[in-house]
This record gives C-alpha cells, structure tokens and sequence, in this order.
C-alpha cells in the first residue's frame, strides 16, 4: 500500500501550512461535487456540517465548525498541519489506527507534521467531507471505495464486490500489490479533485439482527436492513433476499430500536463502539465483504507537499494500515467474548455456498471489463 512519491499526482486543494502563530491563507479551487451516492458512510456514521481551517486565520479557526479537532504531533512547532476526519469514534480500532498514523507523521518528519484529527464524524457525513476533501477544506477522508466508483473511478466498483475476498489479510495483500497500486493511480486520474494515498482494508462487514436469527438463506427473506448507497450494496442486499433502504449510519440505532428496520451491517468493531449490542441479539457471521477504504487527501493539498513530505504521508499511511491489520484479530476474539457475554448471539452460516452462488449475478453485473481481475482474486480463496 505504499505509494511512491512519483506516482502521485498533484492538483488544486489546500494544507494548513504554519508559520509562526500564524496560519497561512491558500486559495482554495472550488470542484464539482460528487453524487449523492457518496453519503455511504465507510463504516458508521454521525451526522454534523462543518468546514475546513484552510485559508483561515487562526482566531475564525478557533470560531469555526473545525473547532475541537485534537492535534496530534507538536502543535507548537509543527510547520504543517494536517487535517483527517473520519466517521468511526476515537475508541474503536480505526480511531487508533488515525492517531497512529499522528503519531508516525510527528515521528518521521521531526516534528514538522502534525495531524489535526476529527473522529465521529465531526465535520459530516460522507457527502460533506468529501466535498470538503474537493474544496479543501478538508485534507484527508478515508471513504469506501463503492463510494469513489459512484464519484466516477470506474476500478473502485470492484473492492466492493460481495465474497470477493476470503478474508482480511488477502484483501490487504491484494491491495498492496500492482493491482492495488493501479487503482490508486486510477483516483489520481480520475479528475475529482482526490489523490489516492493508500488503503485501509477493514475486517468483515457482516450483518446484524434486532430479534431474529439468521443461519440459512431463508432465514434473510423480507429482512428491512438499513444500507450503504450505491448500486453494488443495494443489490448484493437485494440478491440475498433482502429489502435494502439507504439510510445515514446516524439513524441505525433509533431505527432498529423502533422497528423502521430489522438489520443493519458493519464490522463487528463498530457494532461494539457504536452499542448496536443495545438493539441488537444476533451478530451475523456472512463476512460478505472487506470494505476497502482509500485514504483520499486533496489535491492543491498534497501539490502544497514537497515531494519528500508526499512520500512521507504515504508511508506513514501504510504504517497506520498495517498496524490495523496487525491488530484486528486480536480484537474480534475479545469483542466476540465481551458481546457474548452482554447476551449477542453469534450465528455462523450453515449453507455459505447458497449465499455466494446467489450474489453471483451482482458480481457479474458489477465486474464488466475486470472479470479476469476479479477472476483471479476469487480464484485465490474458492477454488481452495
């Protein structure tokens, strides 16, 4: 997942770069926004607008939307100041993984970097950051890449394909190789105002269910289960038998505590950050996807990087990632503990191959001009 310095492009956004107690002003190139579609949140979200630091100075910060961010790194002397918003709480495993990629900026850049972090969805929903990634407001969002394919990144439909991937670490091996490495350079040409800067490939986005359990795929048939938008989330839902409705993550718990709907899907870090134990009795273990999350960061916003400073954002993005991976397994043999221990009941799938042989028809629909690709990631897992 590590990008070279020379293969990222650079374009029109803004970093708040310090000078003194100053902030220094860039001007910031208004883009086309993205579709609706991009409101998926990357793994739960809260709802809340704000605005960027970019171009201010620093007391409007301090009276601005951004206000409460967290600096990571030396506030005092650090030269520049990067912005990330992400829609997960501090506390849950994708949260630490941010302040570590802080913590690594600060590191390897001797204090010139720090990173300036808004957990929880402090500065919007899906929709808004992405924006402000476009605008500059903002300088880094990790999305879902279901989502940049609906922004136009025609390669981005495919990490989102229902049982592509067997499991979290052969995900993450496929996105560190050329194949993952293209489809970064594929956001840097897609004309979005975004560069693609690396990956973070989160564990196995399965179902959950407010009072009925699921073992078969009968058991899913009229199931009202709350969705990510776009196209391929909708229809993998739909082929199993389900009735998806998009619906911000800010709204899941409300909804399955009165009824509006049955389920909902996430990893089972965020179920357990986001209390969905509270509402919900079975945690489904279908493991149909491995949400691919690109790290995005503007583009004036990285052409304001020296080279050196580009090179080492990725590398310490990759550094961030490898340290989620590396803690993920740990992780869901103590949250399946812990849930179960709060009365969750773990429902593992007696007729997997049904499920997969019922998403197929998404699958092909969604992997026009990639099936060789798509071919041989499958073939890494399902014909073992």
């Amino acid at each position: 997942m590590k990008r070279k310095a020379s293969l990222l492009l650079a374009g029109a956004l803004t970093v708040s770069i310090l000078a003194g107690c100053g902030v220094q002003s860039s001007t910031q190139t208004t883009a086309a926004a993205g579709p609706a579609a991009a409101a998926a949140d990357t793994a739960g979200q809260t709802e809340a607008q704000g605005t960027g630091d970019a171009g201010k100075s620093t007391e409007d910060t301090k009276n601005s939307s951004q206000q409460g961010g967290e600096i990571i790194g030396d506030a005092g002397n650090a030269e520049i100041q990067i912005s990330l918003c992400d829609s997960q709480p501090e506390s849950s495993l994708i949260g630490q993984a941010e302040k570590k990629f802080g913590e690594y900026l600060a590191e390897a850049s001797g204090g010139r970097i720090a990173l300036k972090y808004y957990p929880s969805a402090m500065l919007g929903d899906g929709t808004t950051c992405m924006q402000q990634v476009q605008l500059g407001s903002l300088d880094m969002y990790r999305c879902d890449a279901a989502v940049l394919y609906d922004w136009g990144v025609e390669s981005m439909k495919i990490p989102g394909l229902p049982y592509l991937f067997g499991s979290q670490e052969q995900a993450f091996e496929v996105m560190s190789s050329d194949i993952g490495e293209q489809w970064l350079k594929d956001i840097d040409n897609a004309g979005i105002g975004m560069v693609g800067v690396g990956y973070l490939v989160d564990m196995p986005r399965c179902f959950f269910t407010a009072d009925k359990p699921v073992y078969k795929l009968e058991d899913l048939k009229g199931i009202k289960i709350r969705s990510l938008e776009g196209d391929v989330f909708m229809e993998y839902k739909s082929s199993l038998g389900m009735n998806p409705t998009p619906m911000p993550w800010s709204e899941v718990y409300t909804s399955l505590s009165t009824g509006v709907i049955d389920a909902a899907a996430n990893t089972l870090d965020s179920f357990v950050s986001n209390k969905m134990n509270e509402v919900c009795k079975y945690f489904i273990n279908n493991d149909g996807m491995y949400l691919v999350c690109p790290m995005v960061f503007s583009e004036v916003t990285w052409n304001k990087l020296s080279p050196e400073d580009q090179q080492i954002v990725a590398e310490c993005w990759n550094k961030a990632s490898q340290y989620y991976i590396d803690q993920s397994e740990g992780l869901i043999e103590k949250e399946v503990a812990d849930m179960e221990a709060a009365g969750v009941t773990f429902c593992d799938i007696e007729d997997m191959d049904r499920w997969i042989e019922a998403t197929q028809p998404v699958v092909d629909k969604f992997s026009t001009g990639y099936e060789d690709v798509v071919a041989e990631i499958r073939g890494q897992w399902l014909n073992k």
